[in-house]
C-alpha cells in the first residue's frame, strides 16, 4: 500500500538507529503540491509502455520507490512504482514487485506529484520534506510497539492554515531536520493488486485490501485497464464486485481508503488524526 514505511525508515528500525519506544517521534502534515527534495511536480506522463514521467530536476535514482498521485488524463501513472532509466528530468515507471513496465491509459492532461520513498538520499531525513510542512509537527504520546505493530495516541493539530494537506509523515526528531530520520507516510490511498486475471467478468480477485473502497470508484490499473467498483468494498476483502471488464493478473491500481479524510483544505480550524484501530495500527513491519 502507499501508507508505507520509507526505505530508510525501515533500515533505521532494523539497525536500531530509530528506537520507536524511546526516541522523540513526530508526525507532520504535508502539502504535496509544494516541491521539496523528495517531492516534485509532474509536468508529463507518456501514454506509452513504459510510462515516462517528466519531473524537472527530480534528483531521484534508479531503484527508488516513488508514489505518484494527482496525474490527470493518464490515470494509470498514479500509484506506487520503482524508478528505472532515470535521466535529469524524466524516469520510467515499473511494477515494484514484478518489474513489469507500467502501461499508459490515456493522454496526460495536467497535474501530479511524485514523492520519493527511497532508498536514495532524496528521501532520508525530514529536511527533504519540511518545505511541504503545514502547521506545526506534533510529538507522539503513549507509543507502543508490540509484535511488529506501532501505535500511539491520536493527534490534534490546532489552528491549521495552508493550501491543502495530502499526507502526514512520521519521523525521528533530533532537533535538526537534516538528521531527523523519516520513518513512514500516510496518504489515504492503497494499492489494489489483481491476484487472478478477469476476463469479461464482474468478480475481481485481489490481494486482501487494507481498507474499504467506496462504491463507484474507478480503478485504473498498471496494465492500462480500468474497472468500476460496483459494490462497497470492506477492509480485508479478497473479491471486488466490478462492472464487467477485463483485468490482467498482477496489475495494480491506486484506490482511496474509505473515511481516511485526506486530502483536506485547512481553514484555520483543528485537524484531528485518528489512527487506525485495526490490526496494523499506524504501521506493521
Amino acid at each position: 500500500m502507499v501508507n508505507a514505511l520509507f526505505e530508510n525508515g525501515r533500515q533505521g528500525i532494523a539497525d536500531d538507529s530509530i528506537q520507536l519506544s524511546t526516541d522523540t517521534i513526530k508526525v507532520a502534515l504535508l502539502d504535496l503540491g509544494t516541491a521539496d527534495t523528495a517531492v516534485k511536480a509532474i509536468t508529463g506522463a507518456t501514454n506509452a509502455t513504459p510510462i515516462v514521467i517528466t519531473a524537472t530536476a527530480h534528483g531521484f535514482t534508479n531503484g527508488d520507490l516513488v508514489f505518484i498521485d494527482g496525474v490527470g488524463g493518464n490515470l494509470a501513472a498514479n500509484g506506487l512504482w520503482k524508478i528505472a532509466n532515470q535521466a535529469a528530468n524524466t524516469f520510467e515507471l515499473t511494477n515494484p514487485v514484478s518489474g513489469v513496465n507500467a502501461v499508459g491509459s490515456a493522454a496526460y492532461t495536467s497535474g501530479g506529484y511524485a514523492v520519493c520513498y527511497g532508498p536514495s538520499a532524496s528521501s532520508d531525513n525530514f529536511d527533504d520534506f519540511d518545505g511541504c510542512l503545514v502547521g506545526t509537527a506534533q510529538a507522539l504520546a503513549s507509543k507502543t510497539f508490540t509484535a511488529g505493530v506501532f501505535d500511539a495516541a491520536d493527534v490534534t493539530f490546532t489552528a491549521v492554515t495552508g493550501a491543502s494537506v495530502e499526507a502526514y509523515i512520521f519521523y525521528k526528531d533530533t532537533g535538526t531536520p537534516s538528521t531527523s530520520r523519516i520513518i513512514a507516510i500516510c496518504t489515504g490511498k492503497q494499492i489494489v493488486t489483481a491476484d487472478a486475471a478477469l476476463a469479461a467478468g464482474t468478480t475481481l480477485v485481489v490481494e486482501p485490501v487494507v481498507a474499504g473502497i467506496p462504491n463507484g470508484t474507478v480503478l485504473t490499473f498498471s496494465s492500462g485497464q480500468t474497472a468500476t467498483v460496483n459494490a462497497v468494498v470492506n477492509a480485508g476483502d479478497r473479491a471486488i464486485t466490478v462492472l464487467s471488464t477485463t483485468i490482467s493478473s498482477g496489475a495494480r491500481a491506486l484506490a482511496p481508503m474509505t473515511g481516511f479524510g485526506l486530502p483536506v483544505s485547512p481553514n484555520g480550524g483543528n485537524i484531528a488524526i485518528t489512527f487506525d484501530n485495526g490490526a496494523n495500527k499506524i504501521f506493521k513491519l
